[in-house]
């Protein structure tokens, strides 16, 4: 798959067949996402995959981060679009697997903010490397509401969670989102 194709195709999937992905499938994505860039390649990342109860147990403690993240939908999101998430934060849209993307926490905030940008380029290559092998994902980060529940029961307490994607095989393929107009510059082109 061409790379610029799969960065303009990637769609975040909310709903998902019950499949099980292949095991050497999801070992080709992880291996990918491993090898994403990190600031002094301190690669301080960790990650979590769960099927099953695993799965199950997680995706119930997530759907508790739903009360706190309305409060903030609701000031973005008309009422449609609001209870669709509801719908899918209750069960993850079906995904049969959920990764869970952990970092290591340093007490130096410019560290810390670099083991963050890390952690995203771990979470690009992953969605993309899913993508690639024709799985889908979402991206979420409103599971931080009930973060340290989620550490908890992953046994990290000491750790701070980037974010966690459902994946597996896409029941609905989602429209195209609109991009929006932001400024790029540029400066010594002339």
């Amino acid at each position: 798959m061409d790379l610029y194709e799969a960065i303009l195709n990637r769609r975040s999937h909310r709903f998902y067949k019950p499949d099980l992905p292949p095991r050497v499938v999801l070992e080709r994505i992880i291996n990918a996402a491993l090898w994403a860039p990190s600031g002094t390649n301190a690669q301080p990342w960790e990650l979590t995959v769960m099927a099953g109860r695993y799965r199950d147990e997680f995706v119930q403690i997530c759907s508790r981060s739903l009360t706190a993240l309305m409060d903030y939908l609701r000031t973005q999101l008309e009422e449609k679009q609001q209870q669709l998430i509801a719908r899918f934060f209750s069960n993850l849209g079906g995904a049969p697997v959920v990764i869970a993307v952990t970092l290591f926490k340093h007490p130096d905030p410019h560290i810390n903010l670099a083991n963050i940008q890390s952690g995203a380029a771990l979470m690009q290559n992953l969605l993309l490397a899913a993508h690639a092998e024709g799985l889908g994902t979402c991206w979420m980060t409103g599971v931080k509401y009930v973060e340290k529940d989620i550490l908890d029961y992953l046994g990290k307490p000491d750790r701070q969670l980037l974010a966690i994607t459902p994946i597996g095989y896409s029941a609905k393929e989602p429209p195209v989102p609109p991009r929006k107009d932001r400024e790029v510059r540029w400066l010594g082109f002339d």
